[in-house]
C-alpha cells in the first residue's frame, strides 16, 4: 500500500490498486463511526460511450444511471438495505452528472457491512417485471421534481446554456427518457462502468488498515472480472455560445424564480487544476457570501425572499456559475444586480483573507469527518486523477493579486437568464 500524507492536517490516507483495477483508499481517524463507499465514475452525464476496441457507440437514455442505482438494491431473495439496519448500520445512494456512489455509515459488524457493500454492488440482477416497477417509482419522483421551483429553472437553464454535451440532459431524465429504459440499458452500463478498474472504493473511520484491507482482498480474490482495457466516452463539440439568453416559464405559484447562469472558458493563467478551480469557487464567494456587499442589498430589499445562491460546476472546457434567487415580484434589476457584481473588478483586500481564513477552516473541519473524508477522496481522483496532498498549503497560499489576474479577462458574456413567474403574471 502506498502512504499518503494529507500536508498539514494530520491526515494519512493508505492507497491501493487490486490486479483487477479496483482503486481502494483507507484512512484511519479515531471516530466512532465508520463510513465505507463505493464509487463508479459513471453519472448523469455520460450517455454515449464505448470499450477501447468496439466500432460502435453505445447510446443510452437519459437517466439511467439513476435508474441502475435504484434497481442495484433489488435483489431475487436478499435486501440489501434491510442487512444494514440489521447489522446496525445505514445505507444509502446517490447519482450526480459524474458519479454513482453505495455507501454505509455504523461501526458495529464493520466487517459483515463492508462485505454485504461489496456483494450487492457486485450482484446484478435486472428484469423486464422489477424494471417496469421501477419506472412507475421513478416517474413519481421525477413529477415531484417537475413541481420544484429550483428543478424546472435549473432544468430549462442547461437546455438553454448547453448545446451538445450530455451534462444538459438531468440526471432523472425526462419521463420519456425514464419509460424508455430497459433492463438491456442497464446490463450495457452496468458492464461497462461497473468494471472495478473504473471503481473507487474508500473506507474511513476507527478501522484496521491492515485488516480492512484483507477483507476487501478476500472478497474480491473469488470475483473473475473480464479485462478492461479502457472506458471511451463520445466526445462532442461545444461551442462558446449558449442555446437562449432570455426564458420565461408561467407556474401556479405564490412567487418569482431566477437563475442567471454563465457560461465561462475555462482561464488558461493557471495550469494547475486544483488551483483553477479553487480561485473560480474563490470568484463566486467574494462576489455573492455574507461578507460582500450584495448581501447587505439583499437583506435590505423586501422584494428578495431569499439570498442569491452560487453555484459552480466544471463540464468538459467550460465553467457554469450559476446564480439562483427567490422575488416577491420579478425584475430586470434582480438579474442587472447579478450581471454587474460578477462583472465587477473591484475587489476587497480584506475579504478575501476572510473568505480564505473560512475555506482553510472549512477544510480542516472537513478532515474529522469520515464522510467528509471519502467525498475528498473521491473528488480528487474523479477531478484530478489523483489525491492533491497539499491541497491545504494551496489554499493557505492563495494569493490576492494573483486572484485578481486570474479574474482579469474572464468572459462573463456568455449568459442564459431562466425567470420563472405566477401564472396571474402572465403577459
Amino acid at each position: 500500500m502506498r502512504k499518503l500524507n494529507i500536508e498539514n492536517l494530520d491526515l494519512v490516507i493508505y492507497e491501493e490498486v487490486l490486479e483487477n483495477g479496483l482503486k481502494v483508499y483507507l484512512c484511519n481517524i479515531p471516530r466512532h463511526n465508520i463510513h465505507a463507499r463505493i464509487t463508479s465514475l459513471f453519472g448523469g452525464s455520460i450517455l454515449e460511450f464505448k470499450l477501447k476496441g468496439q466500432k460502435e457507440f453505445k447510446k443510452v437514455p437519459a437517466g439511467v444511471a439513476h435508474f441502475l442505482e435504484h434497481k442495484l438494491f433489488d435483489k431475487k431473495d436478499y435486501d440489501p438495505l434491510k442487512t444494514f439496519e440489521n447489522n446496525g448500520a445505514s445505507g444509502n445512494a446517490f447519482t450526480n452528472e459524474f458519479i454513482t456512489s453505495y455507501h454505509f455509515t455504523g461501526a458495529r459488524n464493520f466487517d459483515e457491512n463492508l462485505n454485504e457493500l461489496l456483494r450487492f454492488v457486485s450482484d446484478p440482477y435486472f428484469t423486464d417485471e422489477n424494471v417496469l416497477k421501477e419506472k412507475g417509482i421513478i416517474s413519481q419522483e421525477k413529477k415531484e421534481d417537475l413541481d420544484n421551483n429550483y428543478s424546472i429553472v435549473y432544468d430549462r437553464s442547461l437546455i438553454n446554456t448547453i448545446h451538445n454535451l450530455d451534462y444538459k440532459n438531468t440526471v432523472l431524465g425526462s419521463l420519456d427518457d425514464i419509460e424508455s429504459i430497459t433492463k438491456e440499458d442497464l446490463y450495457a452500463c452496468y458492464d461497462t462502468f461497473y468494471h472495478p478498474s473504473n471503481m473507487i472504493l474508500t473506507v474511513c473511520g476507527d478501522i484496521d488498515i491492515q485488516k480492512t484491507m484483507k477483507t476487501i482482498s478476500d472478497f474480491y480474490n473469488n470475483k473473475v472480472f473480464d479485462k478492461c482495457d479502457g472506458i471511451i466516452i463520445k466526445d462532442k463539440f461545444e461551442p462558446e455560445s449558449v442555446v437562449k439568453k432570455f426564458d420565461t416559464i408561467y407556474k401556479d405559484c405564490n412567487s418569482s424564480r431566477v437563475l442567471v447562469t454563465y457560461k465561462i472558458k475555462k482561464p488558461r493563467k493557471i495550469k494547475d487544476k486544483y488551483l483553477n478551480r479553487l480561485y473560480m469557487g474563490f470568484l463566486a464567494d467574494m462576489k455573492f457570501s455574507g461578507l460582500s456587499d450584495i448581501a447587505d442589498i439583499v437583506s435590505n430589499d423586501s422584494n428578495y425572499l431569499s439570498s442569491i445562491t452560487p453555484r459552480l460546476s466544471l463540464v468538459g472546457d467550460y465553467y457554469l456559475m450559476c446564480f439562483s434567487v427567490t422575488l416577491k415580484d420579478y425584475t430586470d434589476e434582480a438579474v442587472k444586480l447579478i450581471d454587474d457584481t460578477i462583472k465587477s473588478s473591484i475587489f476587497d483586500k480584506e475579504s478575501f483573507d476572510l473568505i480564505k481564513k473560512s475555506i482553510i477552516n472549512s477544510m480542516i473541519l472537513s478532515s474529522e469527518s469520515p464522510y467528509d473524508i471519502c467525498s475528498f477522496i473521491v473528488n480528487h481522483i474523479r477531478l484530478y486523477s489523483e489525491i492533491i496532498t497539499d491541497s491545504l498549503i494551496k489554499a493557505k497560499n492563495l494569493d490576492f493579486n494573483i486572484f485578481k489576474d486570474f479574474v482579469k479577462g474572464i468572459d462573463f458574456s456568455n449568459r442564459s437568464v431562466v425567470v420563472l413567474k405566477p401564472l396571474e403574471k402572465m403577459d
